[in-house]
């Protein structure tokens, strides 16, 4: 938890840099890295089930093997199961709140805007930022989700080389 907030508030920091030296020159190029967000949120909701229920039939293939419960490493192999089927869902949960705090952040955007004889108000900047800081954060999950079918196929090799 501590490392996504440090992540949301490295890329607020820099959005907000980057929105106040640019002023009104950052509106095209963050509308277009934002229209990405919604794509991104489906694509992980989508994988985070499709991992959660290949995770959970490894946690079964695991427990059903009688010879392989006496084992340690099985014991702290569905330890690590468990582990990563909870941070599936955690993370899913995280991208739809970050999508939702995005589109909260898009109507600030939209009561505050900037023209041309204000080019710059900082509740403008600080949404914009808000918005920038929840897409990237929602990349990082779900590069972490993608981490996490590395993890699901190493456990599966283990469980089929014995």
């Amino acid at each position: 938890m501590t490392r996504f907030l440090l992540i949301f508030l490295l890329a607020f920091s820099v959005a907000l840099l980057i929105v106040v030296n640019t002023q009104q020159l950052a509106i095209p190029i963050f509308a277009e890295l934002l229209s990405a967000f919604v794509v991104i949120t489906l694509i992980t909701g989508t994988l985070s089930y499709a991992l959660y229920a290949y995770v959970d039939n490894v946690a079964k293939d695991v427990a059903a093997d009688k010879q392989a419960r006496e084992r340690e490493r099985y014991s702290s192999a569905i330890n690590k199961l468990s582990d990563l089927k909870r941070e599936v869902l955690v993370n899913a949960f995280a991208v739809v709140a970050l999508l939702v705090l995005e589109r909260v952040a898009h109507g600030f955007v939209l009561l505050f805007p900037v023209s041309s004889e204000q080019p710059f108000n900082w509740l403008w900047a600080c949404a914009i930022s808000i918005r920038v800081a929840s897409f990237i954060l929602s990349i990082v999950v779900a590069a972490i989700q993608f981490r996490g079918f590395i993890y699901a196929n190493e456990f599966r090799a283990v469980i089929s080389r014995n």
